[in-house]
C-alpha cells in the first residue's frame, strides 16, 4: 500500500510540473555579431496559466535593457525610432516568441541583455539574459577534413559558418574556382535558435588534385554598405594515385660512338611514390629485362643498337614510358671514313698553303714596291735642290778671306797677278 501511495504523490507531481506553467525565456548563453551589422536574438518565453490571458494583449510590450535587470532600456517595441540600438521585434509576443533583430551592433555594446514584458496588465523582467559580443570578423569557418582519397573517388567537404543576422546572410566562396566542382547551400537552425550556413563542396578526386589546397572564404555584408574582411580555412588534399607521367630519358645525344657509357634515367609521378623500376630492351618486337633501378648504365656496341623502356610499379599500379632508341656508330666504320676522305683533306691542304704562299709574295712586292717609290721621290728632291744654287755664290765661299797679315811661306797664294794690280798698270 505504501508503494502504491509514493507512485500517486509522483503521478500528482509530475501533472502539476506539467499544467502549471511558470515564468521562463528561451535564450542563447551567447551571440557573437559583426560590428555595424544587424544580429539576431532567438527568444522565447513562458508565463503561468493565469497570465495567458493578458499575454494575448501585448503585442507590442517588449523591452531589451543592458547590463542588468535595472539597466538602462536600448530597446522598446512601443517606441521604436527613439531607441539606442535600432531594430524590430520579428517574434509575434501573443504566441510567446520575442525573437528581436537588432539592425546595426554598436562597435562598444559587448554586453548581458535581458528581455522584459512590459504590457497592461502585464510586467516581468526575465531574469535569464542573453551575451551579444560585437567583433569587427567572427572566428574562421569550420571545415571538415577528408583525410586521404582515392583518385577517381567523391569528395565532399562541408564549411559551416554561424548566421548572426538572417538578413544579412555571410557569403560563402570556394578556392581556387572550377566549373566541375559542384556547390550547394543551405540554412541550419540548431537547439538555441540560432542559425549555421552550411555549404557543401563535391568534386572528383584526380592525381591533380594531390597536395592542393582548397579554402573556404567567408564575408559578411554589413548594415553601411561593404561587407566585413574575409576569413578562410584552408584543407590540403592528399589523394592516391597510380604511377602516371612515366618518363625514360638519355644522358646523351645520340648516336653514339662504340665503347662509350651511357646511362638511362626512369622518371614518374605517383603517390605513394614508386617502389621498384624495371629496364627492358626490344629485341625483335619482345622485351627483354635489362635491369632494376632508376638508372640503366651501359658500355655500348653494335649489340645495343635498339630501342629502351622503363616501368614504374607502385603499391596504386603500375606504368610504363615511351621507348627511347640508341644508336650505335661503329669505330672501324669510323676509321674507314676517315681513310677514304684523307686524298680530299690532303688536297684542301696544300690548296691552303698555295694561297697562302701566293698571298705572302704578295704583300712582300707591295711592301718593296712601296719602298722604291719613297726613295725615288727624295732622289728628285735633292736634284732640284743642286740646280738653284748659284756658282758665284759657291765660288765665293771657296776663296779665302783678305788679311793684312803677310801669309805664312808655307802657305801657297795662286793668284792672278794681272787682276791683283790696278788698271793704271796694266795701261
Amino acid at each position: 500500500m505504501a508503494i502504491d501511495l509514493s507512485v500517486v504523490t509522483f503521478l500528482i507531481a509530475l501533472m502539476q510540473g506539467v499544467f502549471c506553467k511558470t515564468w521562463d525565456v528561451m535564450l542563447p548563453q551567447s551571440i557573437v555579431g559583426i560590428t555595424e551589422s544587424c544580429v539576431t536574438v532567438p527568444c522565447r518565453f513562458e508565463v503561468p496559466n493565469n497570465e495567458e490571458a493578458n499575454i494575448l494583449l501585448c503585442s507590442d510590450g517588449g523591452i531589451w535593457k543592458k547590463g542588468s535587470l535595472r539597466g538602462p532600456v536600448v530597446f522598446t517595441a512601443q517606441s521604436p525610432y527613439v531607441n539606442v540600438m535600432q531594430g524590430k521585434i520579428v517574434g509575434d509576443l501573443t504566441k510567446k516568441n520575442c525573437t528581436t533583430i537588432f539592425n546595426s551592433l554598436p562597435k562598444n555594446y559587448s554586453d548581458v541583455y535581458f528581455f522584459r514584458l512590459e504590457c497592461l496588465k502585464l510586467k516581468y523582467s526575465f531574469s535569464n539574459g542573453v551575451i551579444i559580443n560585437s567583433r569587427p570578423e567572427l572566428p574562421p569557418s569550420l571545415l571538415t577534413s577528408v583525410g586521404q582519397v582515392s583518385e577517381g573517388a567523391q569528395v565532399r567537404l562541408q564549411c559551416s559558418v554561424p548566421v548572426p543576422c538572417s538578413l544579412l546572410p555571410p557569403s560563402i566562396t570556394w578556392l581556387p574556382q572550377d566549373i566541375s566542382r559542384q556547390e550547394q547551400t543551405q540554412m541550419q537552425s540548431v537547439e538555441d535558435g540560432r542559425i549555421n550556413m552550411i555549404s557543401t563542396l563535391t568534386f572528383i578526386a584526380s592525381a591533380d588534385h594531390h597536395n592542393r589546397s582548397i579554402s573556404c572564404s567567408v564575408s559578411y555584408p554589413l548594415t553601411t554598405g561593404g561587407s566585413s574582411r574575409s576569413s578562410a580555412t584552408t584543407q590540403r588534399l592528399n589523394v592516391l594515385y597510380a604511377p602516371r607521367v612515366t618518363v625514360a630519358t638519355l644522358s646523351t645525344s645520340v648516336p653514339v660512338p662504340e665503347g662509350r657509357v651511357v646511362t638511362f634515367t626512369c622518371w614518374s609521378d605517383a603517390n605513394p611514390p614508386v617502389s621498384h623500376y624495371t629496364w627492358y630492351r626490344t629485341d625483335s618486337g619482345k622485351l627483354t629485362k635489362m635491369g632494376e633501378g632508376e638508372l640503366l648504365i651501359l658500355q655500348v656496341d653494335q649489340t645495343d643498337n635498339e630501342t629502351y623502356l622503363c616501368e614504374a610499379q607502385s603499391q596504386r599500379g603500375s606504368q610504363r614510358s615511351r621507348p627511347v632508341s640508341l644508336e650505335v656508330n661503329s669505330t672501324r666504320g669510323r676509321c674507314n671514313s676517315i681513310a677514304q676522305a684523307s686524298p680530299y683533306i690532303i688536297c684542301g691542304v696544300l690548296l691552303v698553303l698555295y694561297i697562302l704562299t701566293v698571298v705572302v709574295v704578295v704583300c712582300k712586292y707591295q711592301s718593296i714596291s712601296r719602298r722604291l717609290k719613297r726613295i725615288e721621290v727624295k732622289e728628285e728632291h735633292t736634284n732640284a735642290n743642286l740646280r738653284t744654287t748659284s756658282f758665284a755664290s759657291d765660288y765665293d765661299q771657296l776663296q779665302y778671306p783678305l788679311s793684312n797679315t803677310t801669309p805664312s811661306p808655307d802657305v801657297l797664294i795662286y793668284e792672278n797677278s794681272v787682276a791683283c794690280k790696278p788698271p793704271s798698270e796694266i795701261f
